[in-house]
This record gives C-alpha cells, sequence and structure tokens, in this order.
C-alpha cells in the first residue's frame, strides 16, 4: 500500500499504519500529527502514541507538532563556517553575479542561509531592497547594509549546525509574503533525483520560502553536482534560474536547459564584480 493511498482506510491494524508513518516520513521528510489523525480518521493520541513507538525503534525523530527523519540516517551536516571555506572563490563568483544581474530596485528577496545565498548580500547595490532570510550569518552578513534595505527574519528553532530557524512558526511566516525572487543552495543535484538537502526541518522551510516567491533561482557551485542527499527539496519544474561555475559537468548542464531552466555559467574570475 503506498501512502498516497490511506485516505478513508480507517479499518487498517496499527502495524499497517505506523509502516505507512515511516513511508510518508522517508518521502516527505516530516509529518504533522493532526494532519495523520484527519488521514487515517483516529485520534491525537493514537497517532502520538503511534510516533512514539517509532521513535523506540529508531525509526523516526520525534519533533513540536509531528515527527522526522531520524538525524542518523542522513549524513553528517557540515558546520557552517566549514562550508564557506569550501570552493570560495566560485561560491563568491555565483553570489556577486547574482546580485549583480539578476536583483532590480525595489525587489523582494528571500534569501535561504546558504553560504553562496548569504554571500549576495555583500554584492548588492540596488536601492529599495527588502531581504527575508531564516538564516542568522545572513541576517549579519546585512548589518552594515541596513541604511540602504529592509531586512526580516522569521522567528522559530535555531539550529545547528545551520544557524538557521526552522519549525512551524518559521514556515507559518513565509505563508502570507510575496517576493519576486527566492535565491535557494542546496547540498546537491543529480539525476532524477533533483536538488536534495541534509535536514528534514530545513526542508520545509525552504518549501515554504519556494511557494512565496514568483522567481527561483538556484545557486550552486559546481561540486554539488552529482551529489544525492537526504531528501528532495523543490522539484527541478519549479527553478527557473541556475547559477553556477564554469567547471560543471556538461552533461548536467545539458540536461538543465533540455528542461527549460535558464543556467547563467559564470567563471571564479568573472569581472562582474570588479
Amino acid at each position: 500500500m503506498k501512502a498516497n493511498e490511506i485516505e478513508n482506510r480507517s479499518k487498517i491494524l496499527p502495524e499497517q499504519r505506523r509502516t505507512l508513518i515511516r513511508q510518508m516520513i522517508r518521502q516527505e521528510g516530516v509529518v504533522n500529527t493532526e494532519e495523520l489523525a484527519a488521514r487515517f480518521d483516529v485520534s491525537y493520541m493514537t497517532i502520538w502514541r503511534d510516533i512514539a513507538l517509532l521513535e523506540e525503534d529508531g525509526k523516526v525523530q520525534r519533533v513540536r507538532g509531528g515527527a522526522i527523519q531520524p538525524e542518523a540516517a542522513a549524513e553528517p551536516e557540515p558546520a557552517y563556517f566549514s562550508k564557506q571555506r569550501v570552493r570560495s572563490r566560485q561560491k563568491e563568483a555565483i553570489a556577486c553575479y547574482a546580485a549583480r544581474q539578476l536583483v532590480h530596485d525595489n525587489e523582494i528577496l528571500i534569501l535561504d542561509a546558504g553560504t553562496t545565498v548569504a554571500a549576495i548580500t555583500k554584492y548588492l547595490t540596488q536601492r529599495n531592497l527588502t531581504i527575508v532570510t531564516n538564516g542568522v550569518q545572513t541576517i549579519l552578513e546585512t548589518m552594515n547594509r541596513l541604511s540602504t534595505m529592509t531586512v526580516m527574519s522569521c522567528g522559530g528553532i535555531l539550529r545547528e549546525p545551520a544557524h538557521t530557524f526552522v519549525g512551524p512558526q518559521a514556515e507559518r511566516f513565509f505563508d502570507n509574503l510575496n517576493a519576486h525572487t527566492f535565491f535557494l543552495g542546496a547540498t546537491g543535484l543529480s539525476f532524477p533525483e533533483g536538488i536534495t538537502d541534509p535536514s528534514p526541518l530545513e526542508i520545509q522551510v525552504k518549501r515554504a520560502m519556494a511557494a512565496s516567491a514568483a522567481r527561483i533561482v538556484l545557486l550552486l557551485d559546481s561540486s554539488k553536482f552529482g551529489v544525492r542527499s537526504l531528501l528532495p527539496v523543490v522539484p527541478l519544474s519549479a527553478v527557473h534560474e541556475v547559477v553556477t561555475d564554469d567547471q560543471i559537468p556538461q552533461d548536467d548542464l545539458s540536461h538543465l536547459r533540455a528542461l527549460g531552466i535558464h543556467v547563467h555559467v559564470v567563471p571564479p574570475s568573472s569581472t562582474h564584480c570588479t
């Protein structure tokens, strides 16, 4: 039985229900307790007990309001500052190009907390910008620019090692926003898996960000191509543009362009910021 076939099936056995819950978490990264109770037509407490039993077996990790894939199921996530030092020339060139070529005056921008995306803020020269983010380091990057831009951040649970706000409060913050562009980073991009990241909590916030923007621009240095992480973030069909460096594998470049995605290839020696 597939997870998307469980509606109106309230007579399944508890073990079957727990198997389906595990399957949903593998597919989506996170589940909500109230939504599960409604979908299976059982009480909130029944679902709570199911999740508690699954957690005892090490199959899920409980969080406020639901459950996620156990952190141990993913590869260890690098700390923010260690990621910042990797391929820094390429990341700076990508960020500068995105800031100078893909942003216009009076726009509202959503920036995720990735190191390449955060670097955009150093190169913004446009007037009357609004920056919205869940990243602590992204906020810090804007501190010397507050006289020329408006900076907004969600609340939520402060998460290591990414220095990000996550959780239901963070997700709800983005529900009513209307942004021009969402600049998205990721751990990897592969085919057919698409854009992937290791943290279900981070992914849920990124999906909320994506839903609030008219355009999605993926910033990804070439080392991320062919990398598969734990769960998909957003489908490639939702991405409008990709900015990467000139070491992108040609097969991946062709594949993206065949999907109708505009790919900007930026050499590390790019003159856009000189």
